[in-house]
C-alpha cells in the first residue's frame, strides 16, 4: 500500500476562499443575467471580477496568511489581476464554448472548475510567496 498524499492546509483554505467567491461570481452572474440583453461574457466577466478581488484579500489574509508587511498591495494585487486575467480567458474559453451546448450556468460551472487548479498554483508560486529575505541585513 502506497502512502497518502497529504493535501496541504494552504489548498484547502484556499478550496473554501474559493467557494465563498465562487458563490460571489455566480450571485453577480446570474444577477446580470436576469437583466434582458445582458451578454453571457460580460456577466461572465463582471462576476468574475467581483470574485477576484475577494478572492485577494481572503487569500491574502486567510489562505496563504501572509501580513501586511509582507504582502503590500501595490506590489502584490497586480501580480494577482494579472494572473486572474489569465484565469479569466479560461474561464471565458469554456463558457464560450460551452454555451451553445448547454445551459450558461452549467457552462459557469465548467469553467469554475477548469480554473481552479491554475488559480492555487499561480497564487502560491507567484503573488502570496515569502519575501526573500535581505542578504544586507
Amino acid at each position: 500500500m502506497g502512502r497518502p498524499v497529504a493535501i496541504p492546509w494552504t489548498a484547502i483554505r484556499f478550496a473554501l476562499v474559493g467557494l465563498l467567491n465562487t458563490g460571489i461570481d455566480f450571485a453577480v452572474f446570474l444577477a446580470l443575467m436576469a437583466v434582458p440583453g445582458t451578454p453571457v461574457l460580460l456577466a461572465n466577466a463582471c462576476g468574475y471580477g467581483v470574485g477576484v478581488l475577494s478572492s485577494f484579500l481572503l487569500n491574502r489574509s486567510f489562505t496563504f496568511r501572509v501580513h501586511r508587511d509582507d504582502a503590500p498591495l501595490a506590489r502584490r494585487l497586480p501580480v494577482f489581476v494579472a494572473l486572474n486575467l489569465v484565469g479569466l480567458a479560461l474561464s471565458s474559453l469554456v463558457v464560450g464554448l460551452l454555451v451553445p451546448a448547454v445551459p450558461p450556468l452549467a457552462a459557469k460551472v465548467a469553467a469554475t472548475v477548469a480554473t481552479f487548479a491554475w488559480n492555487y498554483w499561480s497564487s502560491r508560486r507567484f503573488v502570496f510567496t515569502a519575501p526573500a529575505p535581505n542578504p544586507l541585513v
